[in-house]
């Protein structure tokens, strides 16, 4: 059961950059490759590829054997987990070939080989990823009005939100590196690097907040958190410009984290008693 659920969870992920016309993905079945046929890249999560043509990119087999005849042509790498890569004779393979579990060693490759940086950055994003979700709803879990505050900030006065947004990450980022070159200003940066960390978390979660519940408005807090999130998750494992758009539909976020002071809309320096301002109108369903 766990390893159904891993294996649906690493298809979902995948599916959206993988199912292009030029690439061939394939989960819980084989792959076949015919001799006349060519893709960008092929990928099989439990299940086995038979290539007999060309396949101009890489080649990820997961819990699966990958075999190349011997009109195959990979253009790539052929990474092979939980299987072994047979390869006939007159097969080519330009890239490197990496195996756990068969006759290729994971230590006799090299180590900036193409494959193992595609498997170690897609495990590393696919980990931060997870750990954003969890932390993001121990955010909403603890701070439920905050978010939704500012997730109403966000929906009240978009462009607002996110140029504050993107001038904070023009200014605050600049200033954290520049005061760690001395030594007195390491925890000036340290300081301000934390400060703009999670203050970009919680912007994350209150954009997520708004995309959950425009999804679905009779949903709780926190499962609008989970299924915005979700949605944003998968759109940033698009290879380009899934980490643009995931970086633009986030940044008002932190617009609205700063312009409502995390969502309490307390000033950043008080000096006597603040009248709070009247809340901006709650984001229609």
């Amino acid at each position: 059961m766990k390893k159904f659920i891993l294996g649906t969870v690493m298809g979902i992920l995948l599916a959206p950059h993988l199912g292009w016309a030029d690439n061939l993905f394939r989960f819980n079945e084989d792959a076949i490759v015919p001799v006349r046929a060519e893709y960008s890249e092929l990928v099989v999560l439990n299940g086995s590829a038979e290539v007999k043509g060309r396949i101009t990119g890489n080649v990820v087999v997961i819990r699966g054997d990958v075999f190349l005849e011997n009109t195959a042509y990979i253009g790539g790498d052929v990474v092979c987990l939980g299987g072994e890569i047979v390869v006939d004779p007159g097969a080519m393979v330009l890239g490197s070939k990496v195996e756990i579990g068969g006759q290729i060693g994971w230590k006799s490759l090299p180590f900036f080989s193409i494959g193992k940086l595609l498997l170690f950055s897609f495990f590393f994003k696919l980990i931060c990823a997870a750990g954003l979700i969890l932390f993001c709803l121990f955010l909403v879990m603890m701070w439920p009005n905050q978010i939704r505050y500012t997730a109403e900030e966000v929906s009240a006065d978009l462009l607002k939100s996110s140029l504050v947004g993107l001038f904070a990450m023009m200014l605050l980022l600049p200033l954290a590196i520049g005061f760690a070159v001395t030594l007195f200003g390491i925890p000036i940066s340290l300081a301000l690097f934390i400060f703009l960390l999670v203050a970009r978390w919680f912007g994350i979660a209150s954009v997520a907040y708004l995309v959950g519940h425009k999804m679905s408005s009779r949903c709780s807090a926190t499962m609008a958190v989970l299924l915005g999130l979700l949605l944003l998750k998968v759109i940033h494992f698009v290879p380009f410009i899934g980490g643009i758009f995931y970086f633009i539909a986030t940044l008002p976020g932190l617009g609205a984290i700063l312009l409502t002071r995390f969502g309490t809309n307390k000033p950043w320096l008080s000096s006597g008693k603040a009248v709070p301002p009247a809340k901006p109108p709650r984001a229609k369903a």
